[in-house]
């Protein structure tokens, strides 16, 4: 059952890793600009958006009650691109 085990999920590695592996343009692999942001600044938006029942957010508000419905889709691509354990 082991060894059968390890050929599943290195073929899965390997899909996968061709899946979502880097992207190649004209022979080389491009660099990506996703800089995190600085702890300072995502503490601002949480404590300025914290409270939604301000006047200054009542439109904001439907807005981000309409994008609810996209929350589980996210949530299931977030856990898609995890990199599962036997990955590494």
């Amino acid at each position: 059952l082991t060894p059968r085990l390890n050929s599943r999920a290195k073929k899965w590695g390997q899909l996968n890793a061709k899946r979502f592996g880097r992207k190649k343009a004209f022979g080389y692999a491009q660099a990506t600009n996703d800089d995190e942001l600085p702890p300072e600044h995502v503490r601002k938006i949480i404590k300025d958006h914290g409270d939604m029942t301000s006047r200054k957010f009542r439109h904001d508000k439907r807005v981000y009650l309409g994008a609810l419905k996209y929350m589980p889709h996210a949530v299931f691509k977030l856990l898609e691109n995890i990199p599962m354990p036997w990955e590494q």
